[in-house]
């Protein structure tokens, strides 16, 4: 078995030092494998100073002597290591194992348990006061855990993703709970002990097999605590704060519905409730049916309910709130299976009509019943909200020709002059834009790239069946090229359909592209890049390669957005002329392709270290095609009258030298070439003055041939004299 010993990353000082020390190793003297860093078995670990930062591999995983702080978290949720034991240098100060099991030094903090230890029940022993953060998490076999009563503290997610936890006994002296317990769907007991007043965030999120028990002594229930959760609920009678009605919590006068039971099929809210907490509903998927007694009902309660087919109101409603959403980006209530919305014929504030919510004088159409084959409106409608623009199952739409606001023309609906689309049927797979329209919208999605209020602005997938869109050659906005949608004289791509099969290409000539336009691409396999851009992936199921052209110089891509379902790439390959970047949840076993030495800003404009080490820090493996040059040293910018001359000292191994400055400290990816320098060995370089404009600052970069690829190292800034 050979030690393995990885630095992130190793510095060249200490160069000399570790080939001293490999040369030992390899000719047979003893090598101390608790010195920082050293790891056990298969567990390489990855350390900064006297921190381990990082680790891989499954077995044994040693703390050295000298570690003073872990963070394996990353490493175990990215699934990178599978622990089955600790162990710990006898001269550590810090740490010690027992059993396998990490603890402090002296025993009073369970530290961390192995994810990968095969043993179906722990007993915490007497003696530990306190239990770390994800100190369980992402075990698969554990079942039942006992916890001691000298606990007092038990810090948050301790417990996160133990989905074969059934039974925790729990005597620990703690008052609240957060996370403790997220997505331990396996878990059926946890008596929440006396001495909780608070369950806080995430405290039982997702367990959804869990008999609740809320204790005489809780006085505050976080909203989300039972989100996705409880098979059912039991409050103590002499609780002042909860109660339980008809199988629900409720605060205690029955005024405000906290949960329902997770996996309830049917559910009557009473009249008395006057508030619905945001999570008693919100993307259950079991609920099929509820009937609202209440006076008043936020449509934003159903959010995600894709399994509900009917609603029923009763004669008492009088306020149905629809649109005031957090997430406004997000249009409909994503409720892919209503059918129909019931309204009492009695009701003087409301009428339904074909599945549909409006007004009671029906000129308002406010929600419609997404999950029917059809959609046939109201003759008297005038206004359509944005709710009704959502992803939907329609087959056809129908209305009146004598309506004076909108028409039906091959099933989709537009307004009377047909120039603006209202309401996509969502099961069209091809779409020809009739040469009127102007206003497409509704079938786009839209994203916010403005780094204070950053994502989706419109996310409805109404489109989400199109595998082509063509545009009437008659149509002065829209051009389609191969089932594409672009603008007229084709600088902008404006939709790629969701169904396209096949591999793609941005084309140079696209100076235009919202981040959003592959969002829930999900037939896309392949994607060339060839501007500076910034790509939202999610759903893009089937996306393995992404390739940047060189020439691109801003790289950005996140891989999930508000949940929705995120890429996993096999391949990313970035530019010899990358200067920024920033990615986001790309893949589980993405490998990156890039150039070493590269790169120069990453989010927030944070000057970054190396590609290797940036994309490595983030989980994710690195394949190096080639070194850049090194950054230039001695570089001048002097006035010369109307001339500027800028010197360097000449780089080892350069091809040329860029001269440039960013005119646009916003936007700091757009450089402005001033001098394109060909011969490494060029020292100088003079230009008019008035190139430069009012600016001071110069950038000098040198570039090396690799590959025929100009490959440009980091720049040296240099102001002008």
């Amino acid at each position: 078995m050979v030690l393995k010993i990885l630095k992130s990353p190793i510095r060249n000082k200490y160069c000399k030092i570790f080939l001293f020390t490999l040369c030992l190793f390899c000719i047979g003297i003893c090598f101390n494998n608790t010195d920082a860093g050293a790891s056990g078995g298969k567990v390489s670990v990855y350390t900064e100073g006297n921190k381990i930062i990082n680790c891989e591999g499954k077995g044994t995983l040693t703390i050295g002597k000298n570690i003073k702080e872990i963070s394996l978290i990353k490493s175990i949720e990215g699934g990178k290591a599978n622990i089955t034991e600790f162990k710990v240098a006898s001269a550590n100060k810090y740490f010690t194992a027992v059993d396998g099991v990490l603890f402090s030094k002296d025993k009073s903090e369970l530290v961390c348990y192995p994810d990968s230890k095969k043993t179906s029940s722990y007993t915490i022993k007497a003696g530990v006061k306190s239990i770390s953060q994800y100190a369980f998490a992402y075990n698969k076999y554990l079942k039942s855990v006992s916890i001691p009563k000298s606990a007092s503290k038990i810090d948050s997610y301790v417990f996160k993703d133990c989905t074969n936890l059934e039974k925790v006994v729990c005597k620990a002296n703690i008052a609240d709970i957060c996370g403790m317990f997220y997505n331990c769907k396996s878990l059926k007991s946890f008596d929440i002990p006396e001495s909780v007043t608070e369950i806080m965030d995430d405290a039982f999120t997702g367990c959804e097999s869990l008999e609740v028990k809320i204790g005489k002594n809780v006085s505050y229930i976080d909203d989300n605590a039972f989100y996705n959760a409880a098979a059912s609920f039991e409050a103590d009678k002499d609780n002042a704060r909860y109660t339980v009605i008809n199988g629900a919590l409720y605060s205690a006068d029955g005024k405000s519905l906290m949960f329902i039971p997770y996996k309830q099929e049917i559910y009557t809210i009473p009249d008395t409730v006057t508030y619905i907490n945001k999570y008693a509903f919100y993307e259950n998927k079991f609920i099929r049916e509820i009937t609202v007694n209440a006076a008043e009902f936020n449509m934003n309660s159903l959010y995600g309910c894709i399994n509900l087919e009917k609603i029923i109101f009763s004669d008492n409603i009088k306020s149905i709130i629809a649109g005031d959403r957090e997430d406004a980006a997000i249009t409909g209530y994503n409720l892919n299976n209503l059918k129909d919305i019931v309204i009492p014929e009695t009701n003087i504030y409301y009428k339904s009509y074909e599945g549909g919510l409006y007004s009671a004088d029906y000129k308002n159409l406010y929600m419609v019943s997404a999950g029917r084959d059809s959609l046939i409106l109201n003759e008297n409608v005038e206004s359509i909200k944005d709710d009704c623009n959502g992803k939907n199952q329609f087959k056809s739409i129908s209305i009146s020709d004598s309506n004076k606001f909108f028409t039906v023309k091959d099933n989709v609906l537009y307004n009377k002059d047909i120039t603006k689309i209202v309401i996509f049927p969502g099961q069209l797979s091809t779409y020809e834009i009739p040469a009127t329209v102007s206003d497409i919208s509704v079938i786009l999605n839209d994203f916010c790239t403005d780094l204070e209020d950053e994502g989706f602005t419109r996310y409805n997938n109404a489109a989400y069946n199109l595998k082509s869109i063509t545009a009437d050659a008659a149509n002065n906005y829209f051009k389609s090229v191969d089932g594409v949608l672009y603008n007229k004289d084709m600088t902008e791509l404006v939709l790629y359909p969701q169904k396209r099969k096949g591999a793609y290409t941005v084309s140079k000539n696209i100076v235009k592209l919202n981040p959003a336009t592959f969002a829930s691409a999900s037939a896309l396999t392949g994607l060339s890049v060839q501007t500076n851009s910034i790509l939202v992936l999610n759903g893009c199921t089937s996306l393995k390669r992404l390739e940047y052209a060189e020439g691109v110089e801003s790289v950005t891509v996140y891989g999930n957005w508000l949940g929705t379902g995120g890429v996993q790439l096999g391949k990313l390959y970035l530019p010899g002329s990358i200067r920024y970047i920033h990615l986001v949840r790309i893949g589980d076993n993405a490998t990156v392709y890039g150039y070493s030495n590269t790169g120069e800003y990453e989010y927030d404009k944070n000057p970054i270290e190396d590609i290797k080490a940036y994309v490595t820090d983030l989980g994710y493996k690195y394949k190096n095609l080639g070194t850049a040059a090194k950054t230039v040293k001695n570089g001048k910018a002097v006035t010369n009258g109307s001339n500027i001359k800028v010197s360097w000292k000449a780089q080892a191994k350069a091809s040329g030298y860029k001269i440039s400055y960013v005119p646009d400290k916003h936007n700091i990816y757009k450089e402005i070439v001033l001098k394109n320098i060909n011969g490494g060995k060029k020292t100088s370089c003079t230009f008019k003055k008035s190139k430069l404009g009012n600016k001071k600052k110069i950038l000098i970069r040198a570039y090396r041939i690799i590959n025929g690829i100009k490959v440009y190292g980091k720049p040296v800034e240099v102001t002008c004299r």
